[in-house]
């Protein structure tokens, strides 16, 4: 009787938990969907961090997020588990101007890339059957992409790459260029489909993906309210931080017509579709561009502002539920935890295969490393050989994992330009055709002409990187030059100008130490013919000869921008031997070369220069070494001075002006000597300069005035890159 009376008790008790279960379920059945949309808007979209944090605060975690362009970078991150005090460090950590940067940067490069670059401003390149591409963007996405993965590869792995089995479902627009038509991702690579939706059409390139050839998700939905609704939410708050269009100003120019035409793409075209949303948050950041990558703080606490005033709207549907709390951390763990099964890579290019296993870190067998993994990305693109490069990886089983790479290769044939001016030499300019990866083994053929008001030359070389899977180099070039050589009297005054013909042909190899060091070994044969008129400074031993020599160099470049550099050094020595010919007396060179950049407190920019050398032998002035200049001694020509001994020191400082202009101030003290027999320090030259430089796209734009010893001034201007 009494073990009845227990199990009718336990049996009620159990129906009335079934009951309180089911009703449970039947809330939740009947709880409305809920979904984000979130607009593109550049670096507006930084707003939308504080959105996020303001419904949080709420309670309100929504059953779908939907993003266009950088709302997609921001809805990702997110339905990847961060929260969105992780999204905002990231976001702060995140140096833009190198991202969105539309070359490779000097840290991934070899010194042996380095060294034998010239400065491009335009590109055409070749396909196969000789077409021309004409460039597609600017910028290149790869470093975007690169940045993005750094956080997605963790939730993308652990959701088996389903958008829909993220800690929050994600949708993700693009539009195909193809077509013109609006693309939704809902599954793949999800650095990659963030970059697509973000691929701004001229500025950034377009991505490849499957059949479609995508772009900013903005140029055919940048609110994408509808699509939340395919979704089957029922619920939707909308972020629209889209910049409004205004009238232009009477004295509009190219960069505001350009940045008219971005918010009119932008900008929803349909108002409707807007008004599907139940509550559409607008921050009240119309004074912030969408290129003001600087204003986060301010940003984010904006949409944090406005989402404020919506609480009241939202508090009915929020339910105090994050979806998958510990996603994330799981997500990190698992992968954490995982080994490299095999690295596969894509089979339609044509490079060989041990060129990109050598350029990657991460092996087969090895635990997964995001930073093995992120380098051998950076290392891949280096080679120059690869438009992009991916990563991704497929689960083989519970702690192993297949690494897929795919790259998008160069064209071969390519024809560059570059220009520049400056007082010292006026205007030069050169074309370059290069085909590279020749076999596809990373080799480059380059022709060159450089022509300008006093030089013409002409070169072919030949470049291999690396040598097979090695650290070695090999470097080949033939060259004939024609120069005219300003020579001044003591004054500073221009006199006359000497005429220089070379033909050479120089070979090297050398070994590279890891990516800032280079040891080379040369050999290298030069015929001279100088002119024979110049009367101002005597001839010295022949005015026609030919020399060969065996060369030497040790070089260590970790400078990190050729233009503004920051941080870094640049150690260069180099050794010469000539060997006896045509009565030319043998002779040896040796020249030190150190270049030093600090930063302090982000702004001011310190350098220090050294420079010596020594030629044991007096020979023709056009073999000594060369003193005068703006970065080897303001005040005088470049040039100017000419000894077989040469001693200078350097010190200077860049700070900020303005936005986008710098000041500068550099001093020098040095000069040259026929020997050590004529040495004497007390005999030194001065010089210092004062100027500005603004960086741009095509290069440096400067002006600076320099004052040197005995009354020597000098007003230089220069546009463009040394080449």
């Amino acid at each position: 009787m009494i073990s009845n009376l227990k199990n009718i008790k336990f049996s009620k008790i159990l129906l009335i938990i079934c009951l309180i279960f089911n009703s449970m379920l039947l809330a939740e059945d009947n709880k409305p969907k809920t979904a984000l949309v979130l607009s593109g808007g550049g670096a507006r979209c930084f707003a939308q961090i504080g959105v996020i944090k303001a419904l949080e605060e709420i309670g309100f975690y929504p059953d779908f997020i939907v993003g266009t362009s950088f709302g997609a970078l921001i809805g990702a991150l997110y339905a990847g588990g961060s929260t969105p005090q992780e999204i905002e460090e990231f976001i702060a950590n995140t140096r833009w101007n190198r991202v969105l940067a539309s070359q490779p940067f000097r840290d991934i490069e070899f010194v042996s890339q380095k060294i034998r670059t010239l400065p491009e401003l335009f590109t055409l390149r070749f396909d196969e059957n000789f077409n021309v591409i004409f460039p597609r963007n600017l910028l290149s996405t790869q470093a975007l992409q690169e940045r993005i993965f750094q956080m997605t590869i963790y939730p993308e792995y652990y959701s088996g790459s389903d958008f829909d089995s993220l800690a929050i479902p994600l949708r993700i627009i693009a539009t195909d260029l193809k077509t013109g038509k609006m693309v939704v991702l809902s599954n793949g690579n999800l650095a990659r489909s963030v970059t697509a939706s973000s691929a701004f059409p001229i500025i950034l390139a377009p991505v490849k993906y499957g059949t479609y050839l995508l772009a900013d998700g903005g140029l055919t939905d940048n609110v994408p309210i509808d699509v939340a609704l395919d979704l089957g939410a029922e619920f939707i708050v909308a972020v629209d931080v889209s910049s409004k269009i205004v009238p232009l100003a009477e004295n509009f120019d190219v960069f505001d017509i350009f940045g008219q035409a971005m918010n009119t793409l932008a900008y929803p075209s349909d108002t409707k579709n807007l008004e599907l949303a139940d509550v559409l948050i607008r921050p009240e950041i119309d004074h912030i561009t969408s290129t003001d990558f600087d204003s986060l703080n301010s940003l984010v606490e904006s949409g944090y502002r406005s989402c404020q005033k919506y609480w009241g709207k939202i508090q009915p549907y929020a339910d105090n539920i994050c979806k998958s709390p510990d996603f994330l951390e799981n997500a990190i763990n698992k992968l954490n935890n995982t080994s490299i099964n095999q690295i596969k890579y894509s089979s339609d290019q044509a490079t060989r295969e041990y060129i990109l296993r050598r350029e990657m870190e991460l092996k087969e067998g090895d635990r997964w490393n995001l930073k093995l993994a992120q380098r051998s990305m950076k290392n891949l693109y280096s080679t120059g050989l690869f438009k992009n490069v991916y990563l991704s990886l497929s689960e083989v089983d519970s702690n192993r994992a297949d690494l897929l790479v795919e790259v998008e290769e160069h064209e071969r044939t390519a024809f560059s330009f570059g220009a520049r001016y400056d007082s010292e030499r006026k205007a030069s300019a050169f074309i370059s055709g290069k085909y590279r990866n020749l076999l596809g083994r990373g080799i480059d053929n380059q022709v060159n002409l450089i022509v300008s008001d006093l030089l013409f030359r002409a070169e072919w070389n030949s470049r291999t990187i690396r040598v097979l899977s090695s650290n070695f180099t090999g470097y080949t070039s033939l060259y004939h030059l024609n120069e005219s050589i300003p020579l001044y009297n003591n004054d500073g005054r221009r006199v006359e100008s000497g005429k220089l013909y070379r033909t050479g042909l120089e070979a090297n190899a050398g070994i590279q130490i890891k990516r800032v060091g280079l040891t080379a070994f040369g050999l290298k044969w030069e015929n001279t013919v100088a002119d024979s008129t110049i009367h101002y400074i005597p001839r010295v031993n022949h005015d026609n000869y030919s020399v060969g020599s065996l060369t030497l160099r040790i070089l260590v470049d970790n400078v990190d921008d050729p233009d503004l550099p920051k941080s870094g050094r640049v150690n260069d020595i180099r050794y010469e031997h000539s060997i006896e010919r045509d009565r030319l007396k043998q002779f040896d060179r040796i020249s030190v070369e150190s270049v030093t950049y600090e930063t302090f407190d982000e702004k001011y920019t310190f350098s220090t220069t050294l420079h010596l050398g020594y030629l044991n032998k007096v020979l023709n002035h056009y073999e000594q070494f060369r003193l005068g200049g703006l970065n080897s001694l303001p005040g005088y020509h470049q040039d100017e001075l000419w000894g077989s001994m040469i001693g200078v020191l350097g010190l200077g400082c860049r700070a900020p002006l303005t936005s986008g202009i710098y000041c500068r101030l550099s001093g020098m003290v040095g000069n040259v000597w026929d020997g050590f027999s004529d040495f004497d320090w007390r005999q030194s030259r001065a010089g210092i300069s004062l100027g500005i430089v603004i960086p741009t796209p095509i290069g440096p734009i400067s002006a600076d005035y320099g004052i040197g010893s005995h009354n020597h001034r000098l007003f230089y201007i220069s546009v463009g890159r040394y080449f």
